[in-house]
């Protein structure tokens, strides 16, 4: 059976995104045609920022765990069979914590599912069903 972990919605996220807001907000108040032009690409990147935290979502299935990053971004999988090790991590200041999964020869990536211990758990479980 399939289990789908939706990405936290986190502080450094929401910071991020206010910024950005208040910046357009900014620039298009201003009215000069430089600025409207700078506004417009700041919407662009916002809009890509919002698309990647609203619809990035991990899916667990019997043997893999596919990464689907939103409509914009590509979409990869990991066998769990690959996967080394699962390593809780928090960001320099303390804003966002991610679990980072390496595996393979080398190769890492980092997801914030909203119930970390879930999430860990059942790639756990998965991992001792295959072996």
């Amino acid at each position: 059976m399939d289990r789908i972990y939706h990405q936290r919605f986190s502080l450094a996220s929401k910071i991020s995104i206010t910024i950005m807001t208040l910046l357009a907000v900014y620039l298009f108040w201003i009215k000069s045609s430089v600025d409207i032009v700078l506004g417009a690409i700041v919407v662009v990147i916002l809009v890509f920022m919002i698309e990647r935290v609203i619809h990035t979502k991990y899916t667990l299935t019997d043997d893999v765990l596919m990464i689907d990053g939103g409509r914009f971004f590509r979409s990869s999988s990991i066998p769990l069979g690959e996967i080394v090790k699962l390593s809780s991590m928090k960001s320099r200041y303390g804003f966002t914590h991610y679990i980072l999964i390496e595996y393979g020869a080398g190769k890492a990536v980092s997801v914030m599912p909203e119930d970390e211990k879930a999430f860990v758990n059942e790639i756990n479980r998965r991992m001792v069903k295959d072996d």
